[in-house]
């Protein structure tokens, strides 16, 4: 439940600031009142990684708490994520006071909050969750709060901010209608040919993960057994009966595609292209660590990007949701 409500909030939260940052682009009290809550979440950001390296260096933080070298790295990507934070900040400023005629396209106020969001996201969760990996499995922090096989509700919950982060970001409600925003996004019809271009892909996909998986298992034996260990706990369906193993790989299959599908090949990847929107996604997977999965996911990805560029991001949710759920299936039916 706390997760959950974590999870409203943040989502409440970013959906806010992606609806100032639209009205910011006609209303410079909007433009200004988005600056200065992002400086202000900077300026927080970089003092509490200040404080925590602070705590770190001097050794003060009780055994069986946190650990040590997990807190400095923290520390270090939270700072480092306020400043540059900060740092984005200032060009918005300088047109604000009107001291920059030639504005960069980074000072548009949606450009400006999507930057700000993936520099701080990126430094302050996924560096830490990569780099500390070893240490956040060992304490469980991979759990989402359910201490063994994650609900679907649960991953609802999660890729809801996704959702909610992609629709309300290309202006629903301000500059765009429901079907405007489902046009931005990319949702469209699919034909026959479409579907078996996407059934393609999935097979594809699944037997590169196959291969992927082999030489994870071969290059890092040790992080492979750990990455297991996590995925087993959170996702392994064996233990229902066949009818419920089903639902449950579909209804995972679903929420985890439509969520990052929606935000990444939907929102993103349009103003960002593929390379960097594969490179935030395979970024976001810290449940797998600094493994060869990440090169996978990346490939992956931007395999997706360009089902969303030559059909539209239909194709890319239904082989997303497709490829999680056949791989859920495959465990259930097939695995020792």
């Amino acid at each position: 439940m706390e997760n959950l409500l974590s999870s409203l909030s943040v989502t409440v939260f970013v959906c806010l600031l992606a609806l100032l940052a639209q009205y910011s682009r006609r209303s410079r009290r909007a433009e200004i009142s988005l600056w200065v809550v992002l400086v202000f979440v900077s300026l927080l950001a970089l003092t509490t990684g200040t404080l925590l390296g602070t705590v770190s260096y001097a050794g003060r933080v009780p055994a069986g708490i946190y650990p040590p070298g997990l807190l400095a790295i923290t520390a270090g990507a939270v700072a480092a994520a306020g400043l540059i934070g900060l740092a984005l900040c200032v060009p918005t400023l300088r047109k604000i006071v009107g001291r920059w005629p030639n504005e960069g396209f980074w000072t548009d106020p949606p450009i400006f909050l999507a930057l700000w969001l993936f520099v701080t996201v990126l430094l302050a969760n996924n560096v830490v969750g990569i780099l500390g990996f070893e240490q956040l499995e060992r304490i469980g922090a991979f759990s989402l709060g359910t201490g063994g096989r994650v609900s679907p509700g649960v991953i609802l919950a999660s890729q809801l901010p996704f959702l909610a982060v992609a629709v309300f970001g290309v202006g629903l409600g301000v500059r765009r209608g429901p079907r405007e925003t489902l046009a931005r996004l990319g949702y469209g019809p699919l034909s026959l040919k479409h579907l078996g271009v996407v059934a393609l892909f999935v097979a594809a996909a699944f037997a590169l993960s196959l291969a992927t998986d082999f030489l994870f298992s071969q290059l890092q034996p040790d992080l492979y057994r750990e990455v297991g260990r996590v995925s087993r706990a959170l996702f392994d369906p064996r233990g229902l009966a066949p009818v419920p193993a089903v639902l449950f790989a579909l209804l995972i299959g679903l929420g985890a595609g439509l969520g990052e599908e929606t935000l990444f090949r939907g929102a993103v990847q349009p103003g960002l292209g593929i390379l960097p929107t594969s490179i935030l996604f395979a970024s976001m997977h810290v449940q797998y660590g600094p493994s060869v999965l990440l090169v996978y996911i990346f490939i992956l990805s931007t395999g997706l990007g360009l089902l969303r560029r030559h059909i539209n991001t239909t194709a890319s949710f239904l082989a997303h949701a497709s490829f999680n759920a056949l791989t859920i299936l495959a465990a259930y039916f097939f695995a020792p």
